[in-house]
């Protein structure tokens, strides 16, 4: 009944062959960004384009206005007129896009990270917290090559949430000949050219730079896997990576049988016998590296609602912008848009002339910094989204569906809901952080945003309580992708789809039953019966 315990290696070179086309796209994003970066920069401040002439217009959380078509626009910027709905859209889909090729540039990186630390018997999980789990002798995962990672995440977001600032045009001005009227009509016909999108060269310098970096170390990650052909197989599945394992553990793989029905023991010895959990562990219990992990978490979100708190109390009590009546005049209409940007708002200067002295680079440095808090927090959760997604795919071969270590981990991961939540937040806390701390010739703080980061972080930090403290169901061990684990419960890796369960008596002993994978629907465990099969490490 032990069906095939000797796994053929499949290298998957197809998901490499798709990372490679994202880390293309990677390096496109970021040479594309600097160039247009350092276009802007080394161009000089640009003439203010007609339709922003003689027009009072909120570009970000600043108010400007320009009476001479000879002004000058903004030191290392560039206004582009779009519609209502671009200007809204197009920064959060410049979000969506950098999350998705960061993506398959993680994915470059923490599957040569996985299979280093295979090498150097050191792999436990097939998910691991990637920017601070490194290599003893690959130099791409070593700890210098993860601190630039980290920099270069934080450039690259840091880049994002100040590279696009909306403009909105709010009023005209008209001057008549009494010096005493004022000149600005929120009444008047404003034509067709009302919003644009004001890029800033050194947001878009900060993106590119952070891709570049990022897409070099993958870059010398796939160099060397050519070279030393490190990397067992491209597939995440939990799965995969254990077959890879067990192929590549000896060339005798007879030699660590993961049943006791292939061992060919004539007594007990060797054999491990239980009955099965009625109640699986909790991850917290099985990883207590986890529960570090939430703490972690709960500690940003700490931080940022005292942060946000303290920003309130300026607000209110120092720069008395917590009023209706302060949005009104900044100049901005009361609506959601205004409200949400300038009510209780909080400015910091750092650069007093914004189309003479340079001091955007200070800016970008400034919100890489405040933004590298966020960043490590849903680091951390996806790290929690992956063991979960592992061990989805595991539960799975108890299912009438059976599982496949051959599945598509990005198919995997979009069903597996955590995996979402923990993509949609990668998209949409730097975008509201964008509206909450801006760098712009000045440190904006705006109190909602940064209220609604901190709600944000209150719910991740209870969505990770949930993930480690949640008990599968079932009789089927729990693994969270721990790859030993999983090498020992599979005895049979001769099929596409592995079912899991109940593979009948052991002919040896009586009363004994096996538990094991075969290629077609077992019967579920029976509680109280003595099993084999169930240990989570291989046996001798």
């Amino acid at each position: 009944m032990a069906g095939n315990p000797h796994p053929a290696l499949d290298r998957d070179l197809w998901t490499r062959d798709l990372c490679i086309v994202g880390l293309i796209l990677g390096w496109g994003a970021s040479l594309s960004s600097l160039a247009s970066g350092i276009y802007t920069i080394a161009a000089g401040p640009a003439i203010v384009p007609p339709w922003l002439v003689n027009r009072v217009a909120l570009v970000g959380p600043m108010g400007f206005s320009w009476t001479e078509p000879t002004q000058l626009y903004m030191n290392d910027q560039r206004v582009y007129s779009v519609s209502e709905a671009a200007m809204v859209i197009i920064p959060l889909l410049l979000q969506v896009a950098i999350a998705s090729v960061s993506a398959c540039l993680d994915a470059i990186h923490s599957t040569t990270l996985r299979w280093a630390l295979w090498r150097e018997g050191r792999l436990r999980h097939n998910t691991n917290l990637r920017l601070f789990t490194y290599s003893r002798r690959s130099g791409p995962n070593a700890w210098p090559a993860n601190v630039v990672s980290s920099l270069s995440l934080a450039l690259a977001y840091g880049g994002t949430t100040v590279m696009a600032f909306p403009l909105i045009v709010i009023a005209a001005l008209e001057f008549t000949d009494d010096p005493d009227a004022n000149p600005i009509n929120y009444d008047a016909d404003l034509g067709e050219y009302r919003y644009g999108i004001s890029f800033n060269g050194w947001g878009l310098l900060g993106l590119g730079t952070g891709l570049l970096l990022q897409s070099a170390i993958c870059t010398w990650c796939l160099i060397h896997d050519f070279v030393e052909q490190d990397v067992g197989t491209w597939n995440s599945n939990p799965l995969a990576t254990a077959r890879a394992c067990r192929c590549l553990l000896s060339d005798d793989v007879s030699k660590h049988p993961p049943t006791a029905s292939d061992s060919g023991q004539s007594s007990s010895g060797g054999i491990m016998f239980s009955e099965p959990a009625l109640k699986q562990p909790s991850m917290r219990s099985l990883i207590p590296a986890t529960r570090t992990i939430t703490n972690w978490i709960w500690a940003i979100f700490a931080l940022h609602s005292v942060f946000a708190v303290v920003v309130s109390l300026v607000a209110v009590k120092v720069q008395h912008s917590a009023s209706l009546e302060y949005v009104q005049d900044n100049p901005a209409p009361i609506d959601f848009s205004s409200v949400w940007k300038y009510f209780g708002q909080v400015a910091v200067m750092y650069n007093g002339d914004t189309s003479g002295v340079r001091l955007e680079w200070a800016g970008l440095l400034i919100q890489c910094a405040a933004v590298s808090t966020l960043l490590f927090g849903l680091h951390l959760a996806e790290v929690l989204g992956g063991l979960n997604r592992d061990e989805a795919i595991w539960r799975q071969a108890a299912t009438k569906r059976g599982t496949s270590p051959e599945s598509n981990i990005l198919l995997e991961g979009i069903r597996n809901w955590p995996t979402c939540v923990v993509f949609v937040y990668k998209v949409i806390v730097p975008w509201i952080f964008s509206y909450g701390f801006a760098c712009n010739t000045s440190v904006f703080m705006a109190i909602f945003p940064l209220l609604t980061i901190a709600i944000l972080f209150l719910i991740l930090g209870l969505f990770s309580e949930y993930l480690i403290r949640v008990k599968p169901k079932g009789l089927q061990p729990a693994t969270y992708g721990d790859i030993q684990a999983l090498a020992a419960l599979v005895d049979d890796w001769g099929h596409d789809t592995i079912f899991w369960g109940d593979k009948g008596e052991y002919e040896r002993i009586e009363g004994v039953r096996v538990a094991g994978t075969a290629g077609t629907r077992l019967a579920g465990l029976r509680a109280g019966v003595m099993y084999i099969g169930l240990s989570r490490e291989p046996q001798s």
